[in-house]
């Protein structure tokens, strides 16, 4: 037991060391283009929260959820090098730094997780960065997981205030506007980035939006 317990203190030392590199090398990155890596920390809290909810319906491990963490601090780098391209140049950022001692396993899953958070999702086994050697399966599952995070916070617009509850297959996701109420109705109820987690659970997402009692927007 004693082996054990030594065992997982390290890959939990390993995991905070990574996560700090992960963390410092993206606010370098983004600090001019984006101004930081609030919107990645936000992404990653709401990550966190679906990973939790929904862990037991996709059969996902306490290291799939340090591979979402990652990846949310991650998923955004590319737009220091090209805004339109981001997902594809933010993967071959993580394939080629020095700056997270990665193994090859998690560089490749993080490269497909950053590369596709946006965009077309290619079919298991048709996707770039992988090998056959990694799980297809779970990484779709995490990278389902990330699309609805990144959805669910916007850059441009005040953090949601979010509360998510899931009853059998259905996911309901209740968010408050604080303000401009109109622009994030637009923004947040695009649901092409719900679908993908909607197939994979075999069930469905609904979000609610409503307006915070002092919000006077139209």
């Amino acid at each position: 037991m004693a082996t054990t317990d030594l065992s997982t203190d390290r890959r939990e030392d390993r995991f905070i060391e990574l996560e700090q590199a992960a963390s410092r090398w993206a606010a370098r990155r983004l600090a001019v283009v984006a101004g930081g890596i609030e919107h990645e920390r936000r992404v990653l809290a709401i990550a966190v929260k679906l990973f939790d909810l929904t862990r037991p319906l996709l059969n996902l491990s306490s290291a799939h959820a340090r591979t979402l963490r990652l990846a949310a601090l991650l998923h955004d780098v590319g737009r220091a090098i090209d805004e339109r391209d981001h997902p594809r140049q933010g993967a071959n950022l993580i394939l080629t730094t020095t700056a997270i001692p990665l193994s090859p396993a998690e560089r490749r899953a993080l490269a497909f997780l950053t590369r596709y958070h946006r965009g077309a999702v290619p079919p298991l086994g048709k996707e770039e960065h992988l090998t056959s050697a990694d799980d297809r399966p779970a990484l779709h599952k995490l990278l389902a997981l990330l699309r609805v995070a990144d959805a669910l916070d916007n850059r441009q617009l005040p953090p949601l205030e979010l509360t998510f509850s899931l009853e059998a297959r259905r996911l309901t996701i209740d968010a408050t506007v604080t303000s401009n109420f109109r622009r994030a109705r637009e923004v947040f109820t695009r649901r092409k980035k719900f679908r993908m987690l909607e197939d994979l659970m075999d069930g469905s997402i609904t979000m609610n939006l409503a307006r915070a009692t002092a919000d006077s927007a139209a």
